[in-house]
């Protein structure tokens, strides 16, 4: 298995030796760690990276930002700060960085948005070096918020960074209709011309894999993390759809992929289990036949053999004895080093050509490309990520809900339309809610914001019922 280390924006392919030295150190699979620009390894600030899981940042995908971030001002404060270490930085240096960040011309400011989050990695960085004594104090101007606690009652005191920018739009966040969404799959994936024939020129050898992804993403809103680490064996199997008439069969995502260890039940569509067989039956197939006909097998590093697989668990060879784990509690990592006992093929469901998995960063950079090849043919604005099809997911998936529930509220003639009117605004935040993932239904209300009819059906809705909408009573 290969490894590799970004250093200034620029990415390196680790040497098996360098890989045992970074093991040394206590570097974990898939967690970024960062080097100066003259390949000085920080210790410190390798070692926030590593603790970060222990104050509420574990998704790999929100690590890889705090570190980007991260590198992000530890430029500045070379380039612009004379040299400037990370531990000697101070208020000054932070007013230039905003300076610079927020007030310069429009090619080179952030959003409002971006900013902030740059300010919570940093808030969160010098806060622990505080905690830790690496520096004495750190280099934010801080106010004192009074707040109630929400499960107690009692008011609390919370330090609040002035560096952050009240205005930035809580909400903020890019989504695909259906049309530009099949645009993207069938000429950035697929390679087709816009017109919808075959592109000649086109060399991709892996555009149905790459449009299969993207309709998990799509009809699932599964996070990046997530869709990428499943296993062969969690696939659902058509046959145990006792329903003819089922559009959709229920799927379990396993705690240890989820933000936050939060496994969830999702609906996938029977129509997409199929197409994931058929991928795994011909595509992928495919690609370790190539690999075994090459003789270019890879040997997973530090592999976790498997001998048997279950639905919902594995059991693991241990010597001569198997032990029975909950496929609930294998991290992405962990899920990468999975091979069959006997073949040594790996049991990941996305597999790259050379036979192995499918690393995170690889999708990152195929929506990328397709984003490109879009652009060029004619598509413009195109930057389609997969986080954006989470977005895309949860947008429809709240219109329909929305008229769903519409729909009950204006049958159900309920004598209580208070109770009736909130049901049908609360139940698909509710619903949604679940189907994401979110631990606080704030972070739901963020879709409502960007639905182009929902007030539209609220108020046809109301009108119906003869309510109110802006009291919930019934209109005189």
């Amino acid at each position: 298995m290969h490894r590799s280390v970004t250093v200034h924006g620029t990415t390196y392919e680790l040497s098996s030796d360098e890989i045992a030295a970074a093991d040394n150190v206590g570097l974990i699979e898939g967690m970024p760690f960062i080097l100066g620009s003259d390949g000085a390894y920080d210790h410190h600030l390798n070692r926030f990276l590593r603790s970060c899981p222990t104050m509420g940042v574990r998704s790999i995908n929100s690590l890889r930002a705090y570190a980007r971030d991260i590198v992000v001002w530890m430029r500045f404060l070379e380039v612009r700060r004379n040299g400037k270490s990370l531990w000697s930085a101070d208020r000054d240096d932070i007013a230039a960085f905003h300076e610079a960040r927020r007030m310069s011309e429009p090619p080179f400011r952030i959003s409002a948005s971006s900013w902030n989050r740059m300010i919570a990695a940093l808030d969160k960085l010098y806060r622990w070096a505080v905690d830790e004594k690496i520096i004495a104090a750190a280099p934010f101007t801080y106010r004192q918020l009074w707040s109630r606690a929400s499960a107690s009652g009692a008011i609390i005191a919370l330090a609040v960074n002035c560096a952050k920018e009240s205005g930035a739009r809580k909400g903020d966040m890019r989504f695909l209709d259906m049309p530009r969404y099949l645009a993207f799959r069938e000429v950035g994936l697929r390679g087709r011309l816009p017109d919808g024939r075959e592109d000649p020129t086109w060399r991709g050898r892996n555009g149905e894999r790459n449009a299969l992804f993207a309709e998990l993403l799509i009809t699932t809103g599964l996070r990046l993390q997530e869709a990428s680490s499943l296993l062969l064996s969690e696939l659902p199997t058509l046959d145990t759809c006792v329903d003819s008439t089922a559009r959709s069969l229920p799927f379990r995502l396993a705690a240890a992929t989820a933000k936050g260890s939060r496994g969830r039940d999702i609906r996938m569509p029977i129509r997409l289990i199929g197409q994931l067989h058929d991928y795994v039956r011909i595509e992928r197939d495919n690609a370790l036949g190539r690999v075994r006909r090459s003789g270019r097998i890879r040997r997973t590093r530090s592999p976790i053999p498997v001998v048997e697989c279950e639905h919902r668990a594995l059991r693991l060879s241990d010597g001569d004895r198997a032990l029975k784990v909950s496929v609930d509690q294998l991290t992405p990592s962990e899920r990468t080093r999975l091979v069959d006992a006997e073949t040594g093929v790996p049991l990941a469901l996305w597999l790259t050509e050379d036979g192995e998995p499918m690393p995170m960063a690889s999708w990152e950079a195929v929506f990328g490309r397709a984003s490109e090849r879009c652009r060029r043919l004619g598509f413009m604005d195109m930057h389609v990520t997969p986080h954006m099809l989470r977005h895309s997911f949860a947008v429809h998936m709240l219109t329909l809900l929305l008229r769903e529930q519409v729909a009950w509220v204006v049958s159900e003639r309920s004598r209580h339309l208070g109770s009736a009117y909130r049901r049908m605004i609360g139940d698909p935040l509710l619903k949604l809610q679940r189907l994401m993932g979110h631990s606080r239904i704030e972070s739901t209300y963020i879709y409502l914001d960007h639905l182009a009819d929902s007030q539209e059906i609220v108020d046809a809705a109301a009108g119906n019922l003869g309510l109110d909408v802006t009291s919930g009573e019934l209109a005189s």
